[in-house]
């Protein structure tokens, strides 16, 4: 084992990737599978613990070229599989931006460690999924404008439903109509078949919180806010004893009559939008499974298109949520954007090749 005293040569960049669960560990691979491009980048990764359970998946990215972060907790250096090590307060010094991947609410306690003192060369500290305290939403390509010009170090990523959901208004943006109403019905999945827990024995219902319904409508005009936008959306929500995707129903009502054509169309020529003939969750969780690098679908809706309803001004339909591996492109975009890396066209061209068109 090498245990690292100085990180490499100055010119390299470094990236802290914090946990490495459901979406820690397919970021981790997907920003090493882009190392051609990407060769002055260094992908550090700091599990949170190691056991028998996990040290295969922490094994098979340091075999990619992954820098293990040793900590108290994790022990990382007890290990012989791991050729590459660096401490805990030797990355702190030298990173420049940090990737939050911790279980929910975990980033948000750690705001105070995120600091100027602790992190010297640090540009963002970026989170994921439901952290509202930590900075504003960022999500590929709705708002990620935000970030030019801008004096925050701190973000979260959209939730992997806000990324189907902003999806779906994202329809629209190439239609010359405007959106009018918009009703979104959750039917989300028990717990992500990577994590070890306990499945609901039956449907669950969440209840509003709010005028809009439940916290997903409110989620997306907060993303939409940071870009001076609004939709009139409403949601409800409910968890299915299934370990495959999340489900949602749309119902929008427009000013002027489309045609199903033209909303095919649409999400054809969007390259983070899938469509599927498929009917059933399972089959198209296993398209990615088999086909998608890491496993994954990378696309931030699957639209069912048999589901695909049009009268009038009103349309219909299902799209199904690739679990949390839709937030990924948004925070690769977001990673290299702040960092103002010159491959950042390359990346994305090659990151749309990963995505799933046809499933």
């Amino acid at each position: 084992m090498q245990v690292f005293t100085k990180m490499t040569r100055m010119k390299e960049r470094i990236i802290y990737i914090r946990g490495l669960g459901v979406i820690g560990w397919p970021l981790a691979g997907l920003l090493l599978s882009l190392k051609n491009l990407l060769p002055d980048l260094k992908i550090t990764i700091e599990p949170y613990k190691i056991s028998t359970e996990n040290i295969y998946h922490i094994e098979h990215l340091s075999r990619l070229g992954a820098i293990l972060v040793e900590t108290e907790e994790n022990r990382v250096s007890r290990w012989t599989q791991f050729p590459l090590v660096v401490s805990e307060f030797q990355i702190r010094k030298s990173c420049e931006i940090v990737l939050d991947c911790s279980p929910s609410g975990v980033a948000e306690k750690r705001i105070t460690e995120y600091t100027k003192e602790n992190y010297p060369n640090c540009k963002a500290f970026i989170a994921q999924g439901s952290e509202h305290k930590f900075g504003k939403q960022l999500l590929f390509p709705d708002n990620t404008s935000i970030i030019e010009n801008t004096q925050d170090r701190y973000f979260h990523i959209s939730t992997c439903n806000t990324h189907t959901l902003s999806a779906i208004l994202r329809i629209f943006n190439s239609i010359p109509v405007k959106i009018s109403n918009v009703d979104f019905v959750i039917i989300r999945r028990d717990a992500d078949m990577a994590k070890n827990d306990p499945h609901v024995t039956g449907p669950l219902f969440q209840f509003p919180e709010g005028i809009h319904g439940t916290h997903h409508a409110r989620l997306l005009n907060e993303l939409y806010a940071t870009v001076n936008r609004s939709y009139a959306v409403t949601s409800s929500a409910m968890t299915v004893n299934s370990p495959y995707m999340h489900i949602t129903r749309f119902r929008l009502e427009l000013e002027n009559e489309i045609s199903r054509e033209e909303i095919l169309k649409s999400i054809n020529n969007d390259p983070l939008l899938s469509l599927t003939s498929q009917i059933s969750s399972n089959i198209i969780f296993s398209s990615g499974r088999e086909r998608g690098e890491f496993g994954r679908i990378y696309s931030h809706a699957v639209f069912v298109a048999p589901s695909l309803e049009v009268n009038g001004n009103i349309v219909r339909g299902i799209a199904a949520t690739p679990g949390d591996s839709n937030v990924l492109i948004s925070t690769i975009y977001s990673t290299l954007k702040i960092l103002g890396h010159e491959r950042i066209n390359d990346v994305m061209l090659d990151l749309y090749k990963k995505v799933l068109k046809n499933i």
